[in-house]
């Protein structure tokens, strides 16, 4: 199990383009979902991340909309190559960059492996998967967190119990 202990009051840990993006959990996992046969069925770290939902993300949200159907429009019209690729939800732009980087009490070496921003309903939502798993001696996670690998000054402390 996994105490958060320290953290921001609001839990604001980065302010990526004007949006604030908020620490929304950690948890152990015991199956890493990623492709590399190497990893498969190694336990982990998964951090979780949101937007915090303002009127600039609204504003995002209906631009992006905006694009989506212009783009739809036009490969309609014009065919697939001339459309080209879908925009990008807003979500992945504001929440893809925001990391962090953990750190424990026996000096674990941890490395981020996988991540899923936004998608449908998730819009304003990141995960980030970290292996290895804390070893048992260790007793406490730092989560220093990042924007574009960048410390944004806003660390977490996680006990282990």
């Amino acid at each position: 199990m996994m105490t958060v202990i320290s953290a921001p009051g609001d839990l604001v840990v980065a302010t990526n383009d004007g949006v604030d993006v908020r620490f929304a959990g950690i948890e152990s996992i015991a199956d890493v979902p990623i492709d590399s046969a190497g990893w498969l069925g190694s336990e982990g770290i998964k951090i979780y991340f949101q937007g915090i939902r303002s009127h600039e993300t609204w504003q995002r949200d209906v631009r992006y909309e905006e694009q989506l159907t212009q783009w739809a429009d036009m490969r309609k019209r014009k065919g697939e190559e001339a459309a080209g690729d879908a925009p990008s939800m807003p979500g992945q732009l504001i929440l893809g960059p925001v990391g962090a980087v953990i750190s424990d009490d026996v000096g674990t070496n941890y490395r981020l492996t996988s991540g899923q921003v936004a998608g449908s309903a998730t819009e304003w939502e990141s995960t980030w998967v970290y292996l290895p798993n804390p070893p048992r001696a260790a007793r406490f996670l730092t989560l220093e967190f990042t924007v574009d690998d960048e410390p944004t000054g806003k660390t977490c402390t996680v006990r282990l119990d």
